[in-house]
């Protein structure tokens, strides 16, 4: 009973989460960590983490050094975001700063975290914690959240990945003995994709690539990371509005195309026109028995 218990939950854990997936595909096509991580923009830390607990589930052995191979074959459509979870809120870049600036290097080093020093002057701070990587900054911190929020809309993916971010800053706060439950933020970057959407499923299965851009600036593009099918936005309000396009055209099975729409125009025009003439017609057989009647009217004042 608690083996079947076990096996359950380790069935679960598969099937809802995505990275998995992407890491067990690459696995497949013969990459070490070192690729695997560079591909993925996740952390070697949090890759091992993965190997680790997919060894432990029995889904993958280790062959030799950085040659990994996989046992059980998973299922590619997980759980999570199935039916009323449409979008995957992703690729999030926070800026965080605080009330006053803080010494972080002293901070650091008080703590004794390891940490890097990083950018064109090596100078800026840079640690891995709790799967994330955290970069030190005179203003504050920049973090960059390597996890996926599966939710019915980009507004909740959003709360979903603003939660995990206090969490994370407040966590890091308890570990370096520092109160940072006071913080403000702002995004430089994030990503919603709708996950198994058709147009995108068609553009990857053929190998093509779809941009549409906006003032220079990339606004809808067709994904297949992590192997979903996405048409992904870089804005909570432009994915709700796509994806009330997209839902609205899906309701009605794509019908509505231009041809579409200016036919259903010029048959209005064309009505139109017939109309305006049946009234000048109609207007002018009024005409014509009001001045009959207004003659008829004239002999009866006489008679």
């Amino acid at each position: 009973m608690k083996g079947e218990k076990e096996a359950s939950k380790v069935k679960s854990r598969l099937q809802n989460n995505p990275l998995l997936h992407r890491i067990i595909s690459e696995l497949k096509q013969g990459k070490n960590p070192a690729k695997i991580s560079k591909k993925l923009n996740i952390s070697k830390q949090l890759l091992q983490y993965h190997l680790r607990r997919l060894k432990k589930d029995g889904v993958i052995v280790k062959e030799g050094y950085g040659i990994w191979k996989v046992l059980k074959e998973v299922k590619s459509k997980p759980k999570a975001y199935k039916n009323q979870k449409q979008i995957r809120g992703h690729a999030f870049n926070w800026n965080v700063t605080f009330k006053h600036n803080i010494d972080w290097k002293k901070r650091l080093e008080k703590t004794h975290t390891k940490y890097q020093l990083v950018g064109a002057l090596k100078t800026t701070p840079r640690v891995i914690f709790n799967g994330k990587k955290i970069w030190f900054t005179k203003s504050g911190l920049i973090i960059y959240e390597p996890s996926s929020f599966f939710a019915e809309s980009s507004f909740t993916s959003k709360g979903l990945a603003v939660y995990e971010l206090d969490k994370t800053i407040k966590m890091l706060g308890r570990h370096l003995k520092i109160d940072l439950s006071t913080f403000w933020f702002t995004t430089s970057r994030e990503h919603y994709g709708q996950v198994e959407n058709i147009l995108a499923k068609q553009y990857n299965d053929k190998g093509e690539k779809l941009h549409i851009r906006h003032d220079g600036k990339l606004w809808l593009w067709a994904d297949d990371s992590h192997s979903l099918s996405e048409l992904e936005t870089n804005d909570p309000i432009v994915s709700r509005q796509v994806q009330n396009w997209w839902n609205d055209h899906k309701k009605n099975n794509f019908e509505v195309t231009p041809s579409f729409t200016l036919e259903v125009v010029n048959k209005i025009a064309q009505n139109q026109m017939i109309f305006d003439r049946n009234i000048k017609k109609h207007q002018q057989v009024l005409d014509s028995m009001l001045s009959v009647l207004s003659k008829i009217e004239k002999r009866l004042d006489k008679l």
